[in-house]
């Protein structure tokens, strides 16, 4: 387990590696990060959250994306696949056609 101030240190990496990246898988991400891959989604909520991360994912396929949440407001589709999108959450847009979610 990580400290408070050690923890919020590794999910702004994760933010940072998602940037540079531009897209990565999760697993990929765990590993570069050196934490398990199921600590990904609570740590990609709680940076949405905080207003530190905007981008989209495909659970499914396991793949990260960043974007700029201006891009995808103006398009008003997913940028996975086109589909219609809905709210789901605070700063959370879901995709009804592949369930990708796209973070604000």
């Amino acid at each position: 387990m990580f400290s408070t101030a050690a923890l919020l240190a590794k999910q702004k990496e994760l933010a940072g590696v998602v940037a540079a990246h531009g897209q990565i898988q999760l697993a990929d991400l765990a590993t570069e990060l050196h934490v398990p891959r199921d600590w990904m989604r609570d740590w990609i909520y709680q940076l949405v959250q905080r207003g530190e991360f905007s981008g989209y994912i495909n659970w499914d396929e396991g793949l990260l994306y960043s974007a700029e949440a201006e891009k995808l407001r103006a398009a008003g589709k997913c940028p996975h696949c086109g589909g219609t999108l809905a709210l789901a959450g605070k700063g959370i847009i879901h995709c009804n056609n592949c369930d990708s979610e796209i973070f604000l």
